[in-house]
């Protein structure tokens, strides 16, 4: 059909985060989640998760929303994180620079030690995304990983993309090592199919 609209596909992230969301997560013990807006910008939460097996563990969240408003429900800068009795704070930043260009931050910290951190950027196309990811780089022990991927809509139901990770360190032989992969999406009436083909690594 010459007439079909053929539209952004999303990001390879929510490709895999919709495959992820059908399988539940199990837990033993039970988790209470209180919620509390203290504005139109800004929320708090406090989380009390209960376990025969472990401790009981406590977290403190906080979310805020900008005032660049894109579209219904969508309000940026969005800044949120949480932090547990223990001091481990988890925080992430995400923003929009127009419809197109989007750029996310995650952080781990333990006491003063950046555990994790990664910057992702988006850019929508009318029909694509082209994503690029780079996560814990470290300049002085040479380590680092940079993800890239290009996802397409080639009709209204069919979609591919590549994916390539490059990882490098010194406890991988050689000092890095780089993965390349193939994937396509389905989408049916009332159902997705997705496929990954890995094509090579060195």
């Amino acid at each position: 059909n010459n007439n079909e609209k053929i539209e952004n596909p999303g990001t390879v992230e929510d490709l895999h985060k919709k495959c992820k969301d059908v399988f539940p997560i199990n837990f033993g013990g039970a988790k209470i989640v209180v919620n509390k807006g203290l504005s139109n910008h800004f929320q708090v939460s406090h989380t009390i998760n209960l376990s025969s097996s472990d401790p009981g563990s406590y977290k403190f969240g906080a979310t805020y929303m900008g005032t660049k408003v894109l579209g219904p429900g969508e309000a940026f800068p969005i800044l949120y994180g949480d932090i547990d009795a223990s001091g481990n704070l988890n925080g992430n930043i995400i923003h929009q620079f127009g419809q197109r260009l989007g750029l996310k931050f995650q952080s781990q910290v333990q006491g003063n030690t950046f555990l994790a951190y990664q910057l992702t950027g988006d850019y929508r196309g009318d029909n694509y995304t082209g994503s690029l990811t780079v996560a814990n780089p470290n300049i002085i022990n040479k380590t680092g990983i940079l993800v890239a991927h290009y996802l397409q809509n080639v009709t209204s139901r069919i979609a591919l993309g590549t994916e390539l990770i490059y990882q490098c360190s010194p406890h991988i032989p050689g000092g890095q090592i780089a993965i390349l992969s193939m994937m396509a999406r389905y989408t049916g009436r009332f159902f997705d199919f997705k496929n990954n083909l890995i094509l090579g690594t060195n």
